[in-house]
């Protein structure tokens, strides 16, 4: 998130339950939930299971990944190359009509593809073409939002501004490719 390692700090918002997995294991296989009191209670003496439960050598590395990230200061980091991302991704949204609403928080973040800014109807073919495009010039992105029609990007924490600059020129490329026709 770049100020929290949960969402749900972000909005200062308890959650009773928290479940984790893929980034968490940084490729280690490893998952993990995290729970109120009360909710853990409320399993009593109930049998659990977890597909990588109990594995001593993934929980020695989930701990050492938390600990390399406070240690490194990758919590700062994390904000500070976001921060350069969505400003990129700004620019994206200030020069076409196409490119609706930029959001997202840390390294999470969505650039939404749309007909237009004053209606926000999606644009599900100009998306599926731009994101063809990002492809062909070696960038991968997500896809997602209600209608299918969102850059979803989620990059790792050692992406570099370099890396940044490459994604905004492949986007800004590829949406100018398309539109030219």
């Amino acid at each position: 998130m770049g100020t929290h390692y949960w969402g749900a700090e972000r909005v200062d918002y308890p959650a009773d339950i928290m479940c984790m997995a893929k980034h968490i294991g940084n490729g280690i296989p490893l998952a993990a939930m995290a729970c109120s009191k009360e909710v853990a209670e409320s399993w009593g003496n109930k049998l659990t299971f977890s597909t990588f439960g109990a594995n001593p050598i993934a929980m020695a590395a989930g701990r050492e990944i938390l600990k390399t990230i406070d240690e490194e200061g990758l919590q700062e980091y994390a904000r500070v190359i976001s921060e350069y991302f969505l400003e990129g991704a700004k620019y994206l949204e200030d020069k076409y009509e196409q490119v609706g609403l930029v959001r997202g928080h840390g390294l999470m973040m969505g650039i939404e593809i749309v007909k237009d800014k004053e209606h926000l109807e999606p644009n599900n073919k100009l998306f599926d073409d731009v994101w063809e495009k990002t492809k062909d010039y070696g960038l991968l992105l997500g896809k997602g939002g209600r209608y299918g029609t969102v850059f979803r990007i989620q990059p790792s924490m050692a992406i570099t501004h370099a890396d940044v600059d490459f994604a905004i020129a492949v986007i800004d490329h590829s949406i100018a490719e398309v539109l030219a026709g």
